[in-house]
C-alpha cells in the first residue's frame, strides 16, 4: 500500500482511514473479507506470503504498511514478508507501542508501518518507532525524512470530508471517490497509479465498523463492485 491518511481523535469518527495499496498487478491476492482464521478480521490479504497490507478487528484493532524503496533489506533478499507486520498485529494482543518496539527493522524490506486500536496509534518503520499519531496524519512509500505532495493531497482531503459529512456512508463514498482519481503528475503527487504492469490494486475507508473497498486491474480498470463489510 502507497498512502495511508488517518484521522484519530479528530472529529465526531473516532477514527477514520483512507488508503490505496499499490502492488504488481501479477502477484495475486484476495481482496477483503473476513479471515477464515480469526472472523473478527476483515481485510485483504497477499496470497504469496499469507500477510496484508490492510486489516483491522472488531473493537478497533488495525494495522496498514507501505513499502518504502532503499530501505532495510532489498526486496528479494529474502526474510520475512512486510505484509505479516500487519498480520501478527491484528491477531494479537500487545499495545500498539509494544509491538512497534519489538520489530527488528534490519529483518524487512523498507517499510512505514501504522498499528493502532481505541488507545493509541503508532507508526513506525525500519528505524524504529517514529511516533505517536493523534489528529491528522498520512503518509505513503517515501523514505522517512522525504517529503512527497500526495501526502498533503490526502490528508487535506481526508480533514475537508470529515467537515462535510455526517454519516459513515457519505464520508466513505466520498473518501473512496478521491482515492480513485488520477491527477496524472509524477508519481510524488500521484493518489491513483495506473502504469502498464503496476499500480493501484485496492482503494480502502474505514470508518468506525464500517469497511469499504474497491478493487482495481491492470489500467485502473474497476475489478468487481464495491465490497461493504461490518466490523462486528
Amino acid at each position: 500500500m502507497c498512502l495511508i491518511a488517518i484521522a484519530h481523535n479528530a472529529s465526531k469518527f473516532p477514527l477514520v482511514i483512507a488508503a490505496n495499496r499499490d502492488e504488481l498487478y501479477a502477484r495475486p491476492t484476495r481482496p477483503a473479507h473476513a479471515w477464515e482464521d480469526d472472523p473478527r478480521i476483515i481485510g485483504g490479504r497477499d496470497l504469496r506470503a499469507g500477510g496484508s497490507w490492510l486489516a483491522a478487528r472488531a473493537g478497533g484493532r488495525f494495522a496498514a504498511v507501505t513499502n518504502v524503496r532503499g530501505v532495510g533489506r532489498e526486496d528479494g533478499e529474502g526474510g520475512p514478508s512486510r505484509g505479516l507486520l500487519v498480520a501478527h498485529f491484528v491477531r494479537g494482543e500487545v499495545s500498539p507501542m509494544a509491538y512497534a518496539q519489538s520489530i527488528r527493522g534490519s529483518d524487512y524490506a523498507g517499510f512505514h508501518l501504522i498499528a493502532g486500536d481505541r488507545g493509541e496509534v503508532v507508526h513506525c518503520s525500519n528505524a524504529g518507532v517514529l511516533g505517536n499519531i493523534d489528529g491528522l496524519f498520512a503518509i505513503s512509500n517515501a523514505p522517512p525524512g522525504t517529503h512527497w505532495p500526495k501526502v498533503d493531497l490526502a490528508r487535506d482531503f481526508l480533514e475537508d470530508a470529515i467537515s462535510r459529512h455526517e454519516t459513515a456512508d457519505a464520508l466513505a463514498d466520498d473518501l473512496l471517490q478521491f482515492l480513485s482519481t488520477s491527477r496524472g503528475g509524477p508519481i510524488e503527487r500521484e493518489v491513483f497509479v495506473a502504469l502498464p504492469q503496476y499500480g493501484t490494486r485496492s482503494s480502502t475507508v474505514i470508518v468506525g465498523n464500517l469497511f469499504v473497498e474497491q478493487n482495481y486491474g491492470p489500467g485502473g480498470l474497476r475489478e468487481g463492485v464495491k465490497r461493504q463489510l461490518t466490523l462486528t
